[in-house]
């Protein structure tokens, strides 16, 4: 029987075991797409466990494969950035019951929730660094 996949919301991300992840570390440091062989090359697990853990994270929705020949090519759907921020929002909601940026603020300040003005201070901070972007 197979295990059902742990999905990290809001974004319907699945979540990637340890060593996946850092096969998808990998896949991150090359946005233009990387050949499956030159990953290989990274890793000291068999062949077949090497192709097993790529073909996972295919399974996730976190990369595309493109076949080029007898080589397959891997890009990321989504950044590192997102699918960190999926990560930690998940956590501290299951972990903690924080469901908003204005909750983890207040967390932090030794509180369970800001003042009206505090939210709307904490709103202008991050529309104003959204914008620096």
């Amino acid at each position: 029987m197979k295990t059902p996949q742990k999905t990290l919301e809001p974004l319907g991300i699945k979540k990637l075991s340890n060593k996946e992840l850092e096969f998808m570390e990998v896949i991150w440091a090359h946005p233009e797409g990387i050949q499956s062989e030159e990953i290989y090359a990274m890793f000291g697990q068999a062949l077949g466990t090497k192709s097993t853990i790529l073909h996972r994270i295919a399974e996730k929705g976190l990369v595309t494969v493109a076949r080029r020949g007898k080589h397959f090519t891997y890009f990321p759907k989504i950044t590192k950035e997102a699918y960190t921020q999926a990560f930690f929002r998940e956590k501290l909601e299951k972990e903690f019951g924080i469901s908003s940026f204005e909750g983890m603020v207040a967390a932090f300040c030794g509180r369970t929730a800001l003042t009206p003005d505090e939210e709307e201070r904490v709103r202008q901070l991050l529309k104003e660094l959204k914008e620096d972007e």
